[in-house]
């Protein structure tokens, strides 16, 4: 039993890994639109594995081959993401030490940069990512990584700039995206001096958390979407304790974090269970094709208190197991120890059946054919 409870230890945290890293390769694939070639090389690699289980080996090199090239195109052709997903990752990291200066340095430009703006009459849309992510729902624009300046933000929005018509994205810190096309409001009853860019506003704020300053071009005014709410502003810095209040990270439960890490991404978390599942079925359920014969040594476990164990038929097993030849390789087959429970038995003579219960066998790996398939020992009470 301890043996059993110990393999299984094993392959849920090996599940779980492989799941994890699944999920933040397609994730990072989905946002940085190489999926196709993410799920090429995840292809060529589960082809690999199934290759090793028939021996084929001139396959598993081909494909094995293959994914490599693959992974090296997906490097040199995406490095921009990968750059801008380890700047994240580390972002990430120091949020707790940097996040409040920064974040209240990004608020004050976002203002600064609005206001300025509708006094010259022109118009803007600064995204503020929150929580939800807005991959999903935004297209177009360019992408980019830069820090949060007044100076940027009014020149990205100037008429004679390329990618004045559309929305700034700042996630943190950072401005992510310009020009980019929000979805457009569904709602019947809009103002009808609302525009494009103000009906965009309230498409974003209407299908996620985010929220969206509006510079309006004809009245020379700045508004925040928030929902569906719609706050107007006369002053900077009113505008600035807005964000900043609205922005803070509340305190939630342990419930609230785990049920919202659970909820959000689904498709792309399943996905990722699914494959996780058919490398794990197919790397280590599957009986493989090669055979080895191992010694293993005898232990007696919960022996009952006052006896001890006599002179038993062997102290050794010579154990005949079948795997995956790779498996086998990667695993320390010396470890293996056959154990048996003692607990309950009585004084006299004990015949044991050797099984693969009594083995801690690697995931993957089945037990053929064992030498002696009894032991015979004898329980003593212990001499006082």
């Amino acid at each position: 039993m301890i043996a059993l409870i110990f393999v299984r230890w094993q392959s849920v945290v090996d599940f779980v890994v492989l799941t994890a890293a699944l999920y933040i390769l397609l994730r990072w694939a989905q946002q940085a639109r190489a999926l196709r070639v993410a799920l090429v090389v995840l292809g060529l690699h589960a082809g690999a594995l199934v290759s090793r289980h028939f021996d084929l080996a001139l396959t598993s090199w081909v494909l094995d081959g293959a994914a490599i090239l693959a992974i090296v195109v997906l490097l040199l052709v995406f490095q921009a993401e990968l750059r801008r997903f380890f700047m994240r990752l580390d972002s990430l990291l120091n949020w707790r030490s940097q996040a409040a200066s920064r974040l209240a340095e990004t608020y004050q430009s976002i203002a600064e940069a609005a206001f300025h703006l509708a006094s010259g009459s022109v118009g803007a849309l600064i995204v503020v990512v929150r929580r939800n992510a807005v991959a999903e729902l935004v297209s177009g624009g360019l992408v980019m990584e830069a820090g949060v300046s007044a100076e940027i933000l009014e020149a990205i929005f100037q008429k004679s700039s390329p990618l004045h018509d559309g929305a700034v994205i700042v996630r943190g810190d950072r401005m992510v995206r310009a020009a980019a096309v929000l979805p457009l409001t569904e709602r019947e009853r809009v103002p009808s001096y609302y525009g494009t860019r103000h009906r965009a506003a309230m498409g974003l704020s209407e299908r996620c958390d985010a929220l969206v300053v509006v510079v309006s071009e004809e009245r020379s005014e700045v508004a925040l979407m928030e929902a569906r709410r719609i706050v107007r502003f006369d002053d900077r810095q009113k505008l600035v304790q807005t964000l900043e209040k609205l922005c803070a990270h509340p305190a939630d439960g342990l419930g609230s974090r785990l049920r919202q890490s659970l909820l959000s991404n689904v498709p792309v978390k399943l996905a990722a269970l699914g494959l996780a599942a058919a490398i794990w079925s197919t790397s280590f359920l599957s009986t493989g094709t090669t055979v080895r014969t191992v010694s293993v040594p005898v232990q007696f476990v919960s022996v009952p208190s006052g006896m001890e164990v006599g002179a038993p038929s062997t102290d050794r097993l010579e154990v005949q197991v079948r795997g995956s030849a790779w498996l086998m390789d990667s695993v320390s087959l010396t470890r293996l120890v056959a154990s048996f429970n003692l607990r309950g038995s009585r004084a006299g003579a004990l015949n044991l059946t050797v099984d693969a219960g009594n083995l801690n066998l690697p995931p993957g790996i089945v037990m053929e054919r064992v030498v002696p398939a009894k032991i015979v020992v004898r329980l003593l009470q212990r001499a006082r």
